[in-house]
């Protein structure tokens, strides 16, 4: 089974907001910051950072980049790699050369984090990183006492500019720190024509009605996080429903009573015979316990929609509507209307009067 149910937390747990991604944050912010500060201090200690301070920097970038995510330590090389190319490539077009090294950080950077990202996020992490460099950089030059060594400047401007390039990952966790519902073709690529109309209803509550009339971020989140528990529990469904398919039940009760009615001739056959259904009388015993994961799941697929449903109309209930109030010059309007009926009244008798006489 690819899930259990009984581990899905409930629609009203699942409003609590998941700050997964925000929560990393400040541990990619610290290594980054503790890398580069450490590549600066060696790169000084070797004398490189004196030689060519561009490349020391550029190098120290991609040193504290390469940190954020521990588990892809083993492409440090290449992201060394990168970055210090950055850095000498615009140095080579006299351009700065932060601007280069801060941009394929922040490329990197977007390519490094755990969540799966896209296009945009590679503009948001190469923009926000060379932006943040180049204002690290500048910090350094109008804050920086004068008087320290070659290996106190190396590492306190290792550490003040990688504290502000390391702010290009805030775009990232931001957009991360949210759920996503899975799109038309996703939800048709992970289930069968079968499973799909729970879906999309659970999608249709969510956009076209909840979305537009919760008042609130923190209330739009939760509803989402329901409508996307009611996909994760139909591909639940989906996967018990071919578990139960795969075990045919008439087929078990014939290899049992096959294994039953054979009388071997040696002990040895007759023991791996008792065992055999030993095997398939366990098997549709679990089949009983996939039938009732079953049951409970398409229970929970019902209970979900319900509560989308009860929630499109307490929120419809809920909004401020016309009828609740008046206009406040109503009284005023309905002063003036009935003022203006008494003198037309009055007009339409002093006109019949006037014609009386004439006649």
């Amino acid at each position: 089974m690819s899930e259990r149910t009984d581990l899905v937390p409930s629609p009203i747990t699942a409003l609590s907001r998941d700050r997964s991604a925000t929560r990393a944050l400040p541990t990619q912010q610290a290594a980054w910051v503790a890398a580069q500060t450490a590549a600066a201090a060696a790169l000084a200690l070797a004398g490189l950072w004196a030689a060519e301070p561009e490349l020391g920097v550029s190098i120290a970038i991609g040193a504290g980049v390469a940190a954020i995510n521990p588990r892809k330590l083993w492409a440090a090389p290449l992201v060394l790699a990168i970055v210090a190319g950055g850095g000498l490539a615009f140095e080579a077009l006299r351009l700065p050369a932060i601007l280069g090294a801060g941009a394929c950080a922040g490329l990197v950077a977007a390519w490094l984090v755990p969540q799966v990202t896209d296009w945009l996020d590679y503009v948001h992490g190469g923009l926000a990183t060379a932006a943040g460099a180049s204002i690290g950089l500048w910090a350094v030059t109008q804050l920086l006492p004068a008087g320290l060594g070659t290996l106190g400047v190396a590492s306190l401007t290792a550490a003040l500019v990688g504290l502000v390039a390391s702010q290009g990952l805030v775009p990232l966790a931001m957009r991360f720190d949210a759920i996503r519902l899975p799109s038309r073709t996703q939800v048709r690529k992970a289930l069968a024509l079968a499973y799909r109309a729970p879906v999309f209803k659970a999608f249709d509550l969510y956009r076209d009605a909840v979305q537009k009339q919760a008042p609130d971020d923190e209330t739009r989140r939760g509803l989402c996080e329901v409508a996307h528990w009611v996909f994760r529990l139909q591909v639940t469904l989906q996967t018990l429903d071919r578990e139960l398919e795969s075990i045919d039940i008439a087929d078990v009760l014939e290899r049992i009573a096959a294994c039953e009615v054979d009388e071997a001739v040696d002990e040895f056959t007759r023991e791996r015979r008792q065992a055999t259904v030993e095997h398939l009388r366990r098997l549709l015993e679990h089949r009983k316990g996939i039938e009732m994961e079953r049951t409970r799941t398409d229970a929970l697929v019902g209970y979900a929609l319900a509560f989308l449903e009860e929630a499109r109309a307490g929120l419809a209930l809920a909004r401020q509507l016309p009828g609740e109030t008046s206009p406040d010059r109503l009284p005023e309007v309905l002063d003036r209307l009935r003022t203006h009926a008494m003198e037309g009244d009055a007009r339409r008798k002093t006109a019949r009067e006037m014609h009386k006489m004439q006649v």
